[in-house]
């Protein structure tokens, strides 16, 4: 994964976060790796949102509702932590965030497919050199990018819904989680 925006980055959209405000870009310099702590089973996730563009870690954010949150307490049930996994994303730069509703609070925007492709090439590298045994894919979208890339019919990989799409429960985190066999409930997308 890079830790500097290299050659590599010149063909994606958010090389140097050109298309960051100006209070994002200053967060951070250099795209998020993957976290390597040396274990057989990687978590991948689609991007990372500002609290880990800040913090320069995947799936880091202390945000209450964020999905970082809901995995800390499904590890919490198996008596896990997060050094018990490689962590990575597909697009390894902050998409940004759209515009705010009157009602509700700006959601991250989703990365665009250019960004996605870019990206995802480092994601793959990381995957055949990393010796995993099994591979948890959250969300529709970090699945069609794995697809994208030939995982489709790869046995350790598990497709499982993001901790934030509505109705997942932490006890379903735990068990993707804790689980080598689990069998997650399938969901469509990719």
């Amino acid at each position: 994964m890079p830790s500097s925006y290299i050659d590599h980055c010149n063909s994606c959209p958010y090389g140097d976060a050109k298309h960051l405000s100006i209070a994002d870009r200053r967060i951070r310099a250099q795209p998020i790796p993957l976290e390597n702590n040396g274990s057989s089973t990687l978590l991948v996730f689609q991007s990372p949102g500002v609290d880990e563009w800040t913090n320069g870690k995947p799936i880091s954010s202390s945000n209450p509702r964020s999905a970082a949150m809901k995995i800390k307490s499904a590890l919490e049930i198996i008596e896990l932590n997060r050094e018990s996994f490689d962590i990575a994303n597909v697009v390894q730069c902050f998409p940004g965030k759209k515009e705010s509703k009157e009602t509700a609070a700006p959601r991250d925007k989703r990365p665009v497919s250019a960004a996605v492709s870019a990206c995802s090439k480092w994601l793959d590298h990381d995957i055949r050199t990393g010796q995993y045994e099994r591979i948890v894919v959250f969300g529709c979208p970090a699945k069609r990018a794995l697809h994208q890339l030939g995982y489709r019919n790869d046995t350790r990989f598990v497709y499982v819904r993001h901790p934030s799409a509505s109705g997942v429960s932490i006890s379903q985190l735990a068990g993707n989680l804790a689980n080598p066999s689990f069998q997650p409930t399938a969901f469509g997308g990719g």
